[in-house]
């Protein structure tokens, strides 16, 4: 399994080429230098650029190894990050072919600096308040060490903190909700669909819910809890 994956990765990663006359010959042999190493990583990282736009991409510092030689032959370059779509990867595999096979394998330690405009909390913020244009700011930055930056702040205007974030902190998508379209304690109106037949009642909400969610809702004429979809606000539905 774990060579299938690793065969997986390195057939999808992005495949840099260059003629043969690019490195230096010798003999039956062609030289790859630190300086060829520098231009293959850096037109890598350009070709990465290009995918995301909202982001530039630089490196604050490459390790580059030894030169190294191989056969005479058409070479091919394949760069693999450490992790997908590069940014937060500090070392990245530097595959080297001759004729369309792998003769080398370089592992190069980076730091990466990926900068963009993030949104970023502009004051003190507690878990469940919702957020509004004054509580969100924009802010060039790194944002190598974050999971989900958010790039634009009309992505998280009206939705509910998960947690409480300090001034200045970077809003992420894991942080943020929508808020529930039906609150705990509401006054709804459930719908029963069966047999084609689409029947009413009166409820009141047991929790909170997102349009989707599933929640609890009482039946103000039998008592009864039901566990009901969110359809709505102020109305939900029972499948049968």
């Amino acid at each position: 399994m774990k060579y299938f994956l690793c065969l997986m990765l390195i057939l999808l990663s992005p495949i840099l080429t260059y003629g043969s006359s690019r490195a230096s010959t010798a003999g039956n042999s062609q030289l790859i230098d630190q300086q060829k190493m520098g231009q293959i990583l850096n037109e890598y990282l350009a070709d990465q650029s290009d995918l995301l736009p909202h982001v530039e991409l630089r490196f604050k510092s490459i390790s580059l190894p030894h030169a190294y030689r191989v056969a005479k032959g058409q070479l091919d370059y394949q760069i693999i990050p450490a992790k997908p779509g590069v940014i937060g990867s500090q070392r990245l595999t530097l595959l080297t072919r001759v004729d369309g096979q792998i003769v080398n394998n370089q592992s190069i330690r980076i730091k990466l600096e990926a900068l963009a405009d993030i949104a970023v909390s502009a004051s003190t913020l507690r878990r469940g308040a919702v957020l509004g244009t004054e509580d969100v700011e924009l802010r060039y930055q790194d944002i190598s060490h974050l999971k989900g930056p958010i790039f634009s702040a009309e992505e998280i205007i009206g939705k509910r903190l998960k947690r409480s974030v300090r001034l200045g902190e970077p809003l992420q998508k894991q942080q943020v909700e929508f808020p529930p379209v039906i609150k705990r304690g509401e006054r709804v109106i459930i719908q029963v669909q069966k047999h084609g037949l689409m029947l009413t009642a009166a409820g009141e909400a047991k929790q909170d819910g997102l349009t989707g969610e599933t929640i609890r809702v009482v039946n103000n004429g039998s008592r009864k809890e039901v566990i009901c979809q969110v359809v709505a606000p102020g109305l939900v539905k029972v499948e049968f």
